[in-house]
């Protein structure tokens, strides 16, 4: 039994890190937000349940699809997803993608992020800020000065910006970090700020979400989370706007995350910018928000994938997630993460799951 660390637990690191569990080694994740799943994460404002990050999972192996059954609540029954272009002109969408599974669960996505981190050992709110060769393996340094190891190998899966920080500032091979870093250099995110809006009335619509196919919308991606079972109250609808990377830079600094507008307070101008833009969209006046909540995705989307040597490992050193594929999709994010398992697996002369 090897001892391992994963810094990230998004669905990436909590996915390697059920494989390695399963191997029989021993696991430890770093994470350092409050919460494990990174982007499948469901926020609860009174009696409404937003997922402000994964929309929907795609399982489109049997392998996937026996993960999404294994959590014993998913369902597939969302209407189709449309698009529409910069000018705001809506038509219905790709059939074929549409006639595809869109899982989710009942009362927050979240309950995904559940099932993958059950049974792992995770260390929420220690943001690890370095690591340092002891021996043959590492210890893990968080920013408090706390300091866990020595681990065999070292699987990092936050966005590689941040991951690119952690190698530059640590006391290892030059070399390895020198050929670690310039694999992570040609990633590339795009911002996003996610704004929900609830309201005390609900449209009909034909779709269940609408993206934007040319980037000159302000918003990317709208949705009707009040589709999904649990999200709402009856006759309440909550959108859920996941605005372009353009306007999220825009407006930044303007929408915090919070909830804005309870208690008849006023709503911010970007708010109700969101509101108005996403209403235009619907083509039905929904009256005056109830309230407006937002959530900040400073690495929401990879455009550009790491270099290929950056995933084969070097020294014990390992890489994963939506860098891999430079593609933000929490089915490929999964993916990468058992692929990484597996490599380091083989590394340490264990035998490797199918």
């Amino acid at each position: 039994m090897a001892q391992i660390a994963i810094i990230g637990a998004g669905v990436a690191g909590l996915a390697a890190g059920r494989e390695l569990v399963r191997s029989g080694h021993s696991v430890t994740i770093f994470e350092k937000s409050g919460s494990a799943g990174g982007r499948v994460a469901t926020q609860r404002v009174g009696g409404f349940a937003i997922d402000h990050g994964a929309q929907l999972v795609k399982a489109p192996t049997g392998r996937l699809q026996t993960l999404v059954e294994e959590t014993g609540e998913a369902d597939d029954l969302l209407g189709p997803v449309w698009i529409f272009d910069g000018d705001g002109r809506v038509n219905p969408g790709d059939p074929v993608f549409n006639v595809e599974p869109k899982w989710v669960w009942p009362g927050g996505n979240t309950a995904l992020s559940r099932h993958l981190s059950r049974g792992l050992n995770i260390h929420l709110e220690t943001a690890v800020a370095t690591l340092r060769r002891a021996g043959t393996g590492y210890e893990v340094l968080d920013d408090g000065g706390g300091v866990e190891g020595a681990f065999a190998a070292v699987l990092l899966t936050a966005p590689a910006p941040q991951s690119a920080a952690i190698l530059a500032a640590s006391d290892i091979e030059a070399s390895t970090r020198a050929e670690l870093l310039a694999a992570l250099a040609p990633a590339r995110y795009r911002r996003c700020l996610s704004v929900a809006l609830a309201y005390a009335r609900r449209p009909e619509l034909p779709w269940y979400a609408m993206v934007n196919i040319d980037r000159r919308h302000p918003i990317a991606w709208l949705a009707c989370e009040h589709d999904k079972a649990g999200r709402a109250p009856h006759g309440h609808a909550l959108l859920l706007a996941q605005m372009g990377p353009t306007w999220s830079e825009a407006h930044w600094e303007d929408l915090a995350k919070g909830t804005y507008g309870l208690g008849a307070a006023p709503l911010p101008e970007a708010a109700i910018e969101a509101h108005d833009l996403a209403l235009a969209l619907v083509g039905e006046d929904l009256g005056e928000p109830l309230w407006a909540d937002a959530h900040r995705w400073r690495y929401a989307l990879c455009d550009a994938p790491c270099g290929a040597a950056a995933l084969e490992g070097r020294d014990g050193l390992y890489l994963a997630g939506d860098m891999e594929r430079g593609q933000g999709r929490v089915h490929l994010a999964i993916e990468s993460g058992w692929a990484a398992a597996r490599r380091i697996m083989a590394s340490l002369g264990r035998e490797v799951y199918a």
